[in-house]
């Protein structure tokens, strides 16, 4: 084979098009989502810190599968502001895609979850200030990771769902986004890389300068996620010009190693995940293999949100249970629960969100018809 048929196949390719649905991002998605159920069924029995060689390991792939997840959002947002500018659509997509499933979780955990495995009477588990405030907190992202009274108190982490800490994340890009998209700077390409680069540079600083005070956490937090949402709405808004070959992301991945230890390890190592992650997203997989990664059920988000509850009752009925024993019972349940999230939530949501937006455009085109008449 000749060298430029070489370089063709390393370096040149052509970009996906999210609109034609031919892609792996629902695999992708349900792939990060099990790896952090992965990272958990380590963590929960032995707490944080994370030590040891094997389990920081796998920390270090869900932090990457983390920061996959808003690589991924930012990507969708983008080419969702770019190519309608219908807010309330905007808005309705938002909302249906995180609340639903969220509230269906509040509800399991603390109607179900909280009486079955508290250690305080019913009556005490209820009349308690913190099973009443339980769904605010949860529900309204002020504390995500509240606890119900006598539940799990005894495990190495209390939490009632811990993976929920990041969705306050999730919720705060896409208003951001929103209002961005709103004053124009997220509607065209120029617009979406200077955000891009302003992200990059608060990466950079936090990093360089990390801030120590109140809210430093969250500081980190937003630059962290802030990076990784807007290099993948980067990605798609300059996506003609960018091609998805594997040349360019071994040597993205070389770039992101020799700045593992500058300022630039953050955003860096989200640029080479993003083009990774893209491409794998728009791989085609010939076959049978690649229609079903193709046409997987969405379970990701059920998996992401009920995983842990799940990890956290089998330590309460089998104590000293394992990493590897937590991690046989957790596939299955998680993967049981999030299709059942998915069917019986999720979708009937977004069926309702579909007549809701057709009710809407259909009141709209009756006002014009009538002023216009």
């Amino acid at each position: 084979m000749r060298v430029s048929n070489w370089t063709g196949m390393l370096f040149a390719g052509t970009h996906g098009r999210l609109e034609d649905r031919a892609n792996n991002f629902t695999a992708l998605r349900t792939a990060f989502a099990f790896l952090v159920l992965a990272g958990h069924a380590i963590m929960l029995p032995i707490g944080l810190p994370i030590t040891g060689a094997f389990p920081e390991f796998v920390d270090g792939a869900v932090q990457f599968a983390l920061d996959g997840f808003f690589i991924l959002s930012g990507y969708m947002i983008a080419a969702s502001l770019m190519r309608s500018r219908d807010m309330t659509r905007f808005a309705l997509a938002r909302i249906f895609r995180i609340f639903p499933g969220l509230i269906a979780a509040m509800l399991i955990l603390w109607l179900a979850v909280g009486p079955l495995f508290s250690t305080l009477p019913l009556a005490e588990y209820w009349s308690r200030p913190d099973t009443l405030l339980f769904p605010f907190l949860i529900v309204g992202q002020a504390d995500p990771q509240a606890s119900l009274p006598g539940v799990f108190a005894t495990h190495p982490l209390t939490d009632m769902n811990g993976p929920l800490w990041t969705i306050r994340y999730e919720l705060l890009a896409y208003l951001a986004a929103g209002i961005l998209a709103a004053i124009g700077l997220f509607r065209n390409k120029w617009g979406i890389l200077a955000i891009f680069a302003a992200a990059a540079m608060l990466s950079d600083f936090e990093l360089l300068m990390p801030y120590e005070g109140m809210g430093e956490g969250t500081l980190f937090a937003a630059a962290r996620f802030g990076g990784a949402f807007m290099t993948g709405a980067v990605m798609y808004a300059w996506r003609d010009r960018i091609p998805l070959a594997p040349g360019w992301a071994v040597m993205l991945i070389g770039f992101a190693f020799i700045l593992r230890d500058t300022p630039a390890a953050m955003i860096s190592g989200q640029i080479a995940m993003a083009y990774v992650t893209l491409w794998a997203g728009y791989l085609m997989i010939p076959g049978k293999t690649g229609k079903a990664i193709r046409d997987v059920e969405d379970i990701s988000y059920g998996v992401y949100i009920l995983h842990w509850p799940i990890g956290q009752m089998t330590l309460a009925l089998f104590p000293g249970a394992g990493a590897a024993f937590l991690f046989a019972v957790m596939v299955p349940g998680a993967t049981i629960s999030g299709w059942l999230m998915r069917v019986a939530v999720e979708k009937p949501a977004l069926a309702w969100k579909s007549r809701m937006q057709r009710k809407a455009q259909a009141r709209r085109t009756l006002l014009t018809s009538a002023a216009t008449g």
